[in-house]
C-alpha cells in the first residue's frame, strides 16, 4: 500500500508532545473554545502572546501505575514488530488519568524506528491522525462508563516513512468525582455530622470526637482495600452501619458515595422480635471487569490522603516521566543546557516548530526541516520562527541554515506579506493571478526604477501562491527594444557604430553583461550583424567565471561537445525546469561559458529570454526534422518518427485513399482485428487517426522548418483507445469522486502492460462505444536531456498531478509540464520466472480550456503572434480534463498496440485468415510474427500457435545478459505445472515478421513494499542478430532441434555447476571455503605450537585440513574449466546458422523510474550509414555509437524497445530519410481592411470542421491552413472594421484588445 505520510500537516517532536501532555488540563478545554494543547496545532504567533493555559490549569505530575505499565527498561532497548509499550499514569495533583501507548506492530523488515543515533530521524515526529471526544449528547466511539470514564482519545503517527510508530493517548476523568466525595471532603459538614451523632447517643461515644477528613478517607481506603483482598472469598465482609467509626465518618449522608462504589445494603432481622433489624454495607464485589477501577480508586484516595493528612503518611508513587520518555525514544536526548528553568515560559515559536526550548541547535534545525516537509504550505511562517529563534539564541549555525533556505528560494512570511503590501494588496486577497500580474506591469511601466524591487516582490507572491504564471513573469529577464534604447541612451535610428561606442563607454561604469544584453536586443530587433558581434565580443571580454568549458559541459550532463546549440539548450532547459534557484544559477553559468566558447548568439539570446525567436537554419531535404513536444509527449514523438521510417506503414498512410476500408455493413461484419469484431465507430475513428497521421507525415516530408507540431487530435487518437475511453466515461459518470484508475476500468489489479487489441485477445472486452475523443500520454520534459541521469529521483512521479489542457500546452514554445505517467509494473522474480508475453493497447486522457481571469488586469499584455485555435466544443470540460489526466497513465507499449490496432482498423484487408477469420493486411504482414508453443504431455505433444506484435524479454536479476540469453528465456524448454502434474514446454518461431520488435521489460513489482521498480541491469544487443536457432521445426529429430536440446542440457548442467561454485566461493559472506580452511589450518598450527592446555587438537587434523584444501581447490578448478567449456559450446552451437539475418534499425531509450521518465529514439539510416537521435524537436547525428550500444542505465538511460529489420529486405522495408522540401510561400502584409476580407474569403481559413464528427465541432489546427498576418488594433473611426470583426472588443486572435 502507498504510504500516506508526509505531508499531512504540522506535527510535534516527542519531547514537545510530552510537554504539551503535562501542560494540557482537560477540565478547561471547553472554556477555551475547545482548543486542545495536546492535539491541536499551535496558534500562529504574530507578536502578541496568547496564553496557552490559564493560571488555574494543572501542570501534571504524572505517576506510574506499575502493574499496568509495560515500558522499556534499558534506554537502548530495540523494539520489534511485536512491541507495544503502555505507560498507565495518573496526575498527583488533579487525579486525571492518562494512558500512553506506543505501538511498533506495523514494523516491517524495511523499517527502522527513529533513534537518537540516527541523524536523519533522531526523534519521533508525531502527526495527529484523529481526536475523539466524549459527550453525553454524542458519545461517539468512546464507550465511557463509571469504570472507565474516558473523555478523550488521540492517535498520532510518526511522519518519518521508515518509522512504524503510532502513539495513542487516552485521557480519563478521576474515578472519584467531586460530586460523590463532597460529603467527606468538606470539613465543616464532617464535623457537624460527628457532633450530631455523639449528641444523639453520648454514652455510645465516650471520649470520642468527630473524625477528620484524613480519617474518613483512611476508613474508605481500608474498606476498598479489604474488598480487593476478599474478591476470591465466598462471603465478603460487611460493615455495620452502626459501627462507631462508620457512623462518625459517613452516617446517612454518604450513602450516595457508597452506592457509587458498588457497596450493597443488607438488612438482617433480629432474633428478638422487639429489636429492630440490623443494617450493613456489604463490600463491593471486585471482578476482572472492575478491578482496574478499584485500583484507581485506592490510588486516588492515597493522593487525597497525602493532601489532607497532617501526619506523615508515606505513600511511594513512582514517577512516570522517564518511562514515557523511554517509550517515545527521547530519554536523555541532547540538550543545550543541563539545567531547565521550569518557571521560564517557552517562546511560541518553539510550539509552532513542534520543538522545545532545550533543543540543541542541530535538533531545532532538524525540527524546522521536518515541520516544513510535513506542512509545506506554512514554510514561510516556519522560516520566520527559525530566524527569530536563531536571533534570540545568538546561534550562527541557525543563522546559516536560515540563509541557506533563503538562497534556495524560500521566503519568510513577513517578506511575503510585505510583497503584497508593495502592490497595495492584503496577503489573503482573492484576486486572480492575472490581476496581480497586471499590477506588476502597471507598476514597472509607471515607475521603471522600481522594476528590480517589484520583481522581488512578485517572486515572493509567486512562491506563496505556487503560481507558475507569476513566477515566469517575475523571472522574465527580457529587455525590450525600448528598454535597451533607453538604457544605452540611443534612439532607434542611431547608427550601429555609434551604438557600439556608447555601449563600450557605458560598460566601463555599468554591468557589462547588461550592456551586452541591451546590444543583443537591439541587434536582434534590427537584424544587425555588427551589433550582434559587438555583443558577443563584450560577453567574451566579460567572462568572470572560473568554470572550464569541459566542466561546463559536464555540469549540463553533455558528453558530446559537438551537438548543436538547440540540443545544448534542451539539456539546459531540462535541468533548470525544476531546479532550485541556486542550482539554476549554476546551470546558467555553465550555459554562458558554453555560449562564450561557441560565440553563440542563439544561446546568449535564449539565456536572456527563453521565449525569444532566434532565426535558425532552414531544414534540408537530406535531413529528417523533429516533432514538437505538445505537452509531455516524448514517447509519442519517438513512436511516430519510427513509424515514418517503416516504408510499408508510411506508404499505407501516405496513400491512404487507396487503402481505406469501406464502411458498408457487409464488409464491416467480416472485419476482425485483434481477435474480435470491430464496430463501425471504431473504424471511423481509426480512419480519422490515419487522416491526422497522413497530414503529419506530409509535414515531415515537405516542411522547411526544423520541426513540426503534432495535433491534439492525433495525440488523442494515438494514445487513447476507444474501449478505454468508453469505460472511463462510464466510470466517471457513475463516480462523482473523480477520474478512475486502471483497476476500476479493467476490474482487476494492474501490475504490468494491459493486453490490448493485438493477439491473443483478452478473455472479455467491453462492447465498443462510439466515443469521439481519445488523448495524450505524458513524460518528464524536465529530463529531456538524453544524457541526464537515469537514476534521477525526479524521474518518478506516481501520484497524479494536474495536467495542462492542450491549448495551455501549446500556448508557448518551450513551455514544459511535469509528467505523471501511470505506475506500470510487471511482477518478475528473476530468470526462472521469465516468460513470453504478448503486448497490447489501452487507456486514457483529456483536455480542458483555461477559464477566463476573475477580472481584467490593470495593464493588458501585448498581443503576440501564434497559433489561432478556435472551436465550438460544447462538451463538459471537467469530464475532458479528467480524461486528459487519466490518459497520462498510459503505458508506452500500450500506445504501440493502439497504433497497430488503429492502422489495421482503418485499412481494408488484403486477405482473410481462413482458420480464425482474422484480417490480413500490410501492417500485420510487416510487424506481426507468431510462436508455436509445444507442450509435452504424457502421451502427446500438443502445439499451439500464438501471434504477437513484439517479443518481451527481461534483463537478468543480476549482472549482464545479452540479447540471445534474453530470448533464450522465451524459447527454451521449461517445466510447467498443468493439472497437478508437471510437463515440459518450449516455444519456437512459427512466423518471422519482416520487422521484429523486442521489448526489454525492465519494470518489476515488489509485492512486499507495494511499489514498482526498474531493473537497470544491462541487456547487450549487436547490430546484427540471427534467428535461425529459434525457428520452428516440426521434426523433433531435425538438426536444429537436436542442437536446441543439447543447448538446454548444457544450460541445466551450467546452472548446477555455477550453484556449486557459488557455494564453494561463498562470495556473499566474503570468504570462500578454501580461504576458510586455510585460516582454520593456520589457527590449528598456532594452537599446536602454543601452550593451550585446555585445547586438544587431534594430531591428524592439520593433515586432513590440507587434504581438504587441495580437494576443494581441485574441484573449483575442474568446475571453472567445465563452465568455460559449456559456455564456449553454447556460444558456438548456432554460429553456423546465419540464414535469417536481422539488422538493428531503431533503439528506444527510457530515462527515469518505473513510474515515468523521458523517452527518445535512435534510428539507423542504412543508405548513409548514420545513426540519428530523435529527441522531440531535435534530430541530431550520433557520431559516437557508444552512446547507443553502451546505454545501460548510466547517464544516458536504458534501452527499452528494439526494432530489427530483415537484412535481405531492409532497403524495401525501412528508409530513414523521406523528404521533399518545398519553399514556403511569402506572406504579403495587408494594406487595407478590404484586402483582409478578400483573403479571408478565399483561402486563409484558420480551421476547417471535420465532417466526420456529427456530435461535435472539433477544430483543425493552423498547420493545415496558410498563415495570415496579425491584424493591427482597429481605429475607432474606420467603419469597415466593425463589419469585419463583428465585435470590436476582440483582436484577430479572439482575445480582448
Amino acid at each position: 500500500m502507498e504510504d500516506p505520510r508526509l505531508p499531512r500537516g504540522p506535527g510535534k517532536t516527542a519531547p514537545r508532545l510530552i510537554n504539551d501532555l503535562l501542560d494540557y488540563d482537560p477540565k478547561y478545554r471547553e472554556r477555551r473554545n475547545g482548543r486542545n494543547l495536546l492535539a491541536d496545532p499551535a496558534l500562529r504567533y504574530r507578536g502578541i502572546k496568547i496564553p496557552r493555559k490559564g493560571p488555574t490549569d494543572c501542570r501534571h505530575s504524572l505517576m506510574k501505575k506499575v502493574n499496568r505499565t509495560s515500558a522499556p527498561r534499558p534506554n537502548d532497548e530495540c523494539p520489534d514488530e511485536e512491541t507495544i509499550y503502555i505507560v498507565s499514569t495518573y496526575c498527583q495533583n488533579c487525579r486525571y488519568h492518562f494512558e500512553i501507548e506506543v505501538d511498533f506492530s506495523r514494523q516491517t523488515d524495511a523499517q527502522t524506528p527513529c533513534h537518537l543515533s540516527n541523524k536523519d530521524s533522531p526523534l519521533h515526529h508525531l502527526q495527529l491522525l484523529e481526536s475523539v471526544y466524549y459527550s453525553k449528547e454524542n458519545p461517539g466511539r468512546l464507550k465511557a462508563s463509571k469504570y472507565n470514564p474516558v473523555l478523550e482519545y488521540h492517535r498520532f503517527e510518526c511522519s518519518r516513512r521508515a518509522c512504524p510508530v503510532r502513539v495513542s493517548i487516552k485521557v480519563s476523568a478521576p474515578r472519584l468525582p467531586q460530586v460523590v466525595l463532597g460529603p467527606i471532603l468538606d470539613t465543616a459538614k464532617l464535623q457537624e455530622r460527628g457532633r450530631k451523632e455523639i449528641q444523639a447517643d453520648p454514652q455510645r461515644y465516650p471520649n470520642m470526637t468527630p473524625v477528620t477528613v484524613a480519617a474518613a478517607l483512611g476508613f474508605l481506603r481500608t474498606y476498598i482495600t479489604d474488598a480487593r483482598a476478599a474478591h476470591n472469598q465466598p462471603s465478603p465482609k460487611r460493615i455495620a452501619k452502626r459501627n462507631k467509626k462508620y457512623a462518625l465518618a459517613f452516617g446517612n449522608d454518604c450513602d450516595k458515595l457508597l452506592v457509587y462504589l458498588d457497596f450493597q445494603t443488607v438488612n438482617e432481622e433480629s432474633l428478638d422480635p422487639s429489636e429492630p433489624p440490623t443494617y450493613f454495607w456489604r463490600l463491593p464485589p471486585v471482578t476482572k471487569d472492575n478491578s482496574h477501577f478499584f485500583d484507581d480508586v485506592v490510588t486516588e484516595l492515597e493522593v487525597l490522603l497525602t493532601i489532607y493528612s497532617d501526619s506523615t503518611m508515606i505513600f511511594q508513587p513512582v514517577p512516570a516521566l522517564k518511562d514515557i520518555q523511554r517509550s517515545l525514544g527521547c530519554f536523555d536526548y541532547p540538550t543545550r543546557s543541563r539545567t531547565v528553568d521550569l518557571s521560564k515560559e517557552e517562546h511560541p515559536y518553539y510550539y509552532s516548530l513542534g520543538a522545545v526550548d532545550d533543543f540543541t541547535d542541530n535538533f531545532l534545525g532538524w525540527a524546522y526541516e521536518t515541520q516544513c516537509e510535513c506542512d509545506p504550505s506554512n514554510k514561510p511562517y516556519y522560516l520566520d520562527c527559525l530566524q527569530d529563534l536563531a536571533k534570540g539564541r545568538g546561534s550562527s549555525d541557525l543563522d546559516t541554515k536560515v540563509a541557506m533556505a533563503i538562497s534556495a528560494g524560500e521566503y519568510r512570511l513577513s517578506t511575503i506579506e510585505d510583497a503584497y503590501k508593495f502592490f497595495g494588496l492584503e496577503p489573503d486577497t482573492k484576486e486572480a493571478d492575472e490581476h496581480i500580474m497586471g499590477l506588476y506591469k502597471s507598476r514597472i511601466a509607471s515607475a521603471p526604477r522600481q522594476k528590480d524591487e517589484a520583481k522581488e516582490c512578485l517572486l515572493a507572491i509567486a512562491y506563496a501562491r505556487e503560481s507558475d504564471k507569476i513566477k515566469t513573469l517575475a523571472n522574465d529577464r527580457v529587455m525590450s527594444f525600448e528598454e535597451a534604447l533607453e538604457f544605452l541612451g540611443v534612439s532607434a535610428d542611431t547608427p550601429s557604430d555609434s551604438i557600439e561606442a556608447v555601449a563600450v563607454a557605458t560598460a566601463s561604469d555599468s554591468d557589462m553583461s547588461r550592456v551586452a544584453r541591451a546590444l543583443r536586443t537591439i541587434a536582434n530587433q534590427r537584424d544587425d550583424p555588427v551589433l550582434t558581434q559587438a555583443a558577443l565580443n563584450m560577453e567574451a571580454g566579460n567572462r568572470t567565471s572560473t568554470l572550464d568549458p569541459a566542466e561546463a559541459y559536464k555540469r549540463l550532463q553533455i558528453d558530446n561537445r559537438a551537438m548543436p546549440d538547440e540540443t545544448v539548450l534542451a539539456y539546459y532547459t531540462s535541468l533548470t525546469s525544476e531546479a532550485a534557484p541556486g542550482s539554476k544559477d549554476s546551470y546558467a553559468e555553465a550555459l554562458r561559458v558554453i555560449a562564450t566558447e561557441r560565440n553563440s548568439n542563439f544561446l546568449f539570446t535564449k539565456l536572456d529570454d527563453p521565449d525569444a525567436v532566434v532565426p535558425t537554419r532552414a531544414s534540408t531535404a537530406d535531413q529528417p526534422i523533429g516533432l514538437d513536444n505538445i505537452g509531455n509527449t516524448c514517447y509519442l514523438n519517438s513512436l511516430l518518427q519510427y513509424y515514418y521510417t517503416v516504408q510499408p506503414v508510411r506508404n499505407v498512410v501516405m496513400d491512404f485513399q487507396n487503402h481505406r476500408m469501406s464502411l458498408n455493413d457487409e464488409d464491416i461484419k467480416k472485419k476482425r482485428v485483434g481477435g474480435r469484431i470491430v464496430a463501425k465507430p471504431e473504424i471511423v475513428k481509426a480512419q480519422k487517426f490515419v487522416d491526422e497521421l497522413h497530414d503529419l507525415y506530409e509535414n515531415l516530408k515537405t516542411a522547411s522548418s526544423r520541426s513540426v507540431k503534432p495535433t491534439k487530435e492525433l495525440a488523442e487518437l494515438t494514445i487513447f483507445s476507444s474501449a478505454a475511453e468508453a469505460n472511463f466515461r462510464r466510470v466517471s459518470i457513475s463516480s462523482p469522486s473523480g477520474p478512475p484508475q486502471l483497476t476500476s476500468i479493467l476490474d482487476s489489479p494492474v501490475y504490468g502492460p494491459v493486453y490490448g487489441p493485438e493477439l491473443p485477445p483478452p478473455p472479455t472486452r467491453p462492447s465498443p462505444l462510439p466515443i469521439e475523443d481519445d488523448i495524450e500520454m505524458i513524460d518528464h520534459p524536465n529530463e529531456k536531456g538524453a544524457d541526464a541521469g537515469d537514476d534521477s529521483s525526479e524521474a518518478t512521479l506516481v501520484d497524479m498531478e494536474p495536467l495542462p489542457s492542450y491549448n495551455d500546452a501549446t500556448a508557448k514554445d518551450g513551455e514544459k509540464f511535469l509528467r505523471s505517467e501511470k505506475d506500470q509494473t510487471i511482477q518478475s522474480s528473476g530468470a526462472d520466472s521469465d516468460s513470453v508475453m504478448v503486448n497490447g493497447d489501452n487507456i486514457t486522457s483529456a483536455n480542458t480550456l483555461l477559464s477566463p481571469p476573475e477580472k481584467q488586469p490593470p495593464l493588458p499584455p501585448r498581443n503576440k503572434s501564434g497559433l489561432v485555435i478556435q472551436t465550438n466544443d460544447t462538451r463538459d470540460s471537467r469530464s475532458d480534463d479528467e480524461l486528459w489526466r487519466f490518459g497520462s497513465q498510459q503505458d508506452v507499449t500500450e500506445v504501440i498496440g493502439n497504433v497497430n490496432f488503429r492502422l489495421q482498423c482503418a485499412i481494408k484487408p488484403t486477405s482473410i485468415d481462413p482458420s480464425s477469420g482474422e484480417q490480413i493486411d500490410v501492417v500485420r504482414d510487416t510487424l506481426y510474427g507468431a510462436n508455436a508453443v509445444y507442450l509435452q504431455k504424457s502421451q502427446t505433444l500438443e502445439k499451439k500457435v500464438e501471434a504477437w506484435a513484439n517479443l518481451i524479454v527481461f534483463p537478468a536479476p543480476t549482472g549482464t545478459r545479452d540479447i540471445y540469453e534474453a530470448l533464450d528465456v522465451v524459447f527454451d524448454e521449461q517445466i510447467v505445472e498443468i493439472d497437478n502434474t508437471t510437463a515440459a514446454q518450449h516455444a519456437s518461431i512459427d512466423k518471422l515478421p519482416p520487422i521484429l520488435h523486442i521489448q526489454i521489460q525492465r519494470t518489476a513489482f515488489d509485492s512486499v513494499k507495494q511499489i514498482a521498480s526498474k531493473n537497470r541491469n544491462p541487456v547487450t544487443f549487436p547490430e546484427t542478430i540471427y534467428l535461425d536457432r529459434y525457428l520452428d521445426s516440426e521434426d523433433p529429430d531435425s538438426t536444429l532441434m537436436r542442437r536446441r536440446r543439447d543447448a538446454w542440457k548444457w544450460k541445466a548442467k551450467l546452472k548446477e555447476l555455477e550453484a556449486r561454485q557459488a557455494v564453494l566461493q561463498n562470495s556473499e559472506r566474503g570468504i570462500s571455503v578454501p580461504d576458510a580452511l586455510l585460516a582454520t589450518r593456520e589457527w590449528v598450527n598456532i594452537v599446536q605450537e602454543g601452550e593451550c592446555e585446555d585445547l586438544e587438537i587431534p594430531p591428524l587434523l592439520p593433515e586432513q585440513l590440507e587434504e581438504r584444501i587441495s580437494e576443494i581447490a581441485e574441484e573449483l578448478e575442474v568446475i571453472s574449466k567445465e563452465i568455460a567449456g559449456l559456455k564456449q559450446s553454447l556460444t558456438e552451437q548456432f554460429t553456423d546458422m546465419r540464414q535469417y539475418e536481422y539488422k538493428l534499425q531503431a533503439v528506444f531509450i527510457h530515462r527515469g523510474e518505473a513510474g515515468g521518465g523521458h523517452y527518445w529514439v535512435y534510428i539507423y539510416d542504412f543508405e548513409n550509414d548514420i545513426w540519428r537521435e530523435y529527441n522531440d524537436e531535435h534530430v541530431t547525428e550520433v557520431t559516437d555509437r557508444r552512446r547507443i550500444f553502451d546505454q545501460q542505465g548510466g547517464a544516458g538511460g536504458t534501452p527499452y524497445y528494439l526494432a530489427y529489420v530483415r537484412s535481405a529486405d531492409r532497403n524495401e522495408l525501412v528508409k530513414a530519410v523521406c523528404r521533399e522540401v518545398k519553399e514556403a510561400p511569402e506572406v504579403q502584409e495587408m494594406e487595407t481592411a478590404t484586402s483582409w476580407t478578400n483573403t479571408t474569403e478565399k483561402n486563409d481559413v484558420c480551421m476547417a470542421l471535420d465532417d466526420d464528427d456529427d456530435d461535435e465541432n472539433t477544430a483543425r489546427h493552423v498547420e493545415h491552413a496558410k498563415p495570415r498576418p496579425i491584424r493591427p488594433k482597429p481605429v475607432a473611426d474606420i467603419p469597415q472594421w466593425e463589419h469585419v470583426t463583428g465585435n470590436s472588443a476582440l483582436d484577430a486572435n479572439g482575445k480582448p484588445w
